[in-house]
């Protein structure tokens, strides 16, 4: 199973956003961003830093973009990803559940929306996209509210996600895909 493993990259990343006080993200979040970037497009270390909008020393935002690489290249080796937090959408635990991570994710997204949406009728993103916006919460919309009613459909949407983001995965990395 594929994980952000390295112990000396991970411990750089955390020291530095604990320093940062409330604002910073959590691990978890973290986590989100870098797998967006892992799956999707990506211009280098610097996007890091313009999806969380805040300045980052180059040893962090090098430490993000080495995680990610490692990410990238275990989840091509064909390990499934694996998520620091539990995937219950409706857990809460202040920054460590699965709405922060979604969170992340969707950071690293909107960073790149254009990128990530394509002018096909068929284009299958917003289907991929909707458990992240949906269980983070960002969006207010009257129709997210009546999805998130539906508890045993949210569930399943959770318990997806690693099949999503492999879906994404082969839509950017693969050899067809616009990164590929």
């Amino acid at each position: 199973m594929s994980g952000i493993s390295n112990p000396h990259l991970k411990h750089t990343v955390e020291t530095y956003f604990a320093g940062q006080g409330e604002e910073a993200p959590s691990w978890v979040e973290t986590h989100g961003l870098i797998c967006a970037f892992t799956v999707g497009p990506y211009d280098g270390p610097a996007d890091f830093g313009l999806a969380l909008e805040m300045s980052l020393p180059e040893a962090v935002a090098g430490a993000l973009d080495e995680l990610r690489g490692r990410l990238l290249t275990d989840t091509l080796g064909g390990e499934r990803i694996t998520l620091p937090c539990l995937l219950d959408p409706y857990r809460e635990d202040d920054g460590a559940d699965l709405a922060s991570w979604c969170a992340g994710f969707l950071s690293g997204m909107l960073l790149h929306e254009e990128r990530w949406h394509s002018d096909e009728d068929d284009d299958p993103m917003a289907t991929w996209l909707l458990p992240m916006l949906l269980i983070s919460g960002v969006d207010d919309d009257p129709a997210l509210d009546e999805v998130w009613n539906d508890s045993q459909l949210v569930r399943q949407m959770a318990n997806g996600i690693p099949d999503v983001l492999e879906e994404m995965m082969l839509h950017f990395q693969g050899p067809d895909g616009p990164q590929g």
